[in-house]
């Protein structure tokens, strides 16, 4: 019975540390947007950095890879491509 539970809390903590890894931040933060322009190739910015606050925009591609611009403190819109597939879902922005 022990083990049972034990067994059952393992696999309860791998599944939602997986899928925490797994999901990015579906929503811009306020202040933030998100779009992709073509099927491979999605552009962002956040316009209220009050506050000193930094962003980054990240894609992930069908061909596995995730990519992320460096870290941000401007306004300035950023790009990110895929080299080979297209993006899965929608660009998303992260902040700290």
């Amino acid at each position: 019975m022990r083990a049972r539970r034990i067994l059952a809390a393992v696999g309860v903590g791998s599944a939602l540390a997986v899928g925490l890894m797994a999901t990015p931040a579906q929503a811009a933060p306020t202040g933030c947007w998100t779009e992709k322009t073509t099927p491979s190739f999605g552009r962002g910015a956040c316009n209220n950095l009050s506050g000193g606050g930094m962003w980054r925009l990240g894609i992930r591609c069908t061909d596995g890879d995730w990519k992320w611009s460096a870290w941000k403190r401007v306004t300035t819109p950023t790009s990110l491509r895929c080299d080979a597939g297209t993006i899965i879902g929608n660009p998303w922005i992260d902040t700290a």
